[in-house]
C-alpha cells in the first residue's frame, strides 16, 4: 500500500517501506474513519458492516506496524526531515480523524437511546392504567410504592 496523497509521496521518497506504508495505512484509516460518520448520519445500515470490519483491519494493521516502527528506532533516526514532517502530519490528521469520528458515533448511540427509552415510555404510559383519583391515604399501600409513614408491625395472637 503507498499513498494517495502527492505531497505524502514526494516527502517519503527513500524512506523505509515499513514507514511508507504506515502512512499510507494511516491515510486510508482517516478516509475510512470520515466515511464512517457520514454512513451513521446517513443511516446507511447495510453500508456499515463492511466499513467496520474494514476499519478493524486497517487499525489491527496499524497498530502492528507502529509497534514494528518502535522496535526500529534507528530506522525512524536515518529519515529526513521531510519524511518526519510527513510523517507527524499524518499522525495529527489521525489522531484528528479518531476524535470526530468518535465524538460522532457516541452522538449517534445517546440519539438511539434516547430514542429507545422515549418509546419504552410511551409503551409504558399507554400500558399502564391511569386512575384518575389516588386515595392519599392509601396510597402507600400500593406496591412499590414508599411511605415514610408506615411502620413494620408485629402481632402476637397468643395470649
Amino acid at each position: 500500500m503507498s499513498p494517495i496523497d502527492k505531497k505524502l509521496i514526494a516527502a517519503l521518497k527513500g524512506a523505509p517501506m515499513l514507514v511508507t506504508a504506515t502512512v499510507a495505512l494511516m491515510e486510508e484509516l482517516v478516509r475510512v474513519l470520515v466515511r464512517e460518520v457520514e454512513v451513521v448520519s446517513k443511516r446507511k445500515l447495510a453500508e456499515h458492516p463492511e466499513l467496520l470490519k474494514y476499519k478493524q483491519r486497517l487499525a489491527m494493521d496499524y497498530g502492528s506496524n507502529m509497534k514494528a516502527i518502535a522496535a526500529q528506532t534507528e530506522m525512524m533516526k536515518k529519515l529526513t526531515p521531510e519524511a518526519k514532517d510527513a510523517l507527524r502530519d499524518m499522525a495529527k490528521k489521525l489522531a484528528v480523524a479518531v476524535d470526530y469520528n468518535a465524538r460522532m458515533l457516541r452522538a449517534a448511540v445517546d440519539a438511539s437511546r434516547q430514542l429507545i427509552q422515549n418509546i419504552m415510555t410511551m409503551i409504558r404510559n399507554e400500558a399502564m392504567p391511569r386512575q384518575s383519583y389516588k386515595n392519599s391515604a392509601r396510597s402507600h399501600l400500593e406496591l412499590g410504592n414508599y411511605s415514610p409513614t408506615c411502620q413494620p408491625l408485629a402481632v402476637s395472637r397468643t395470649v
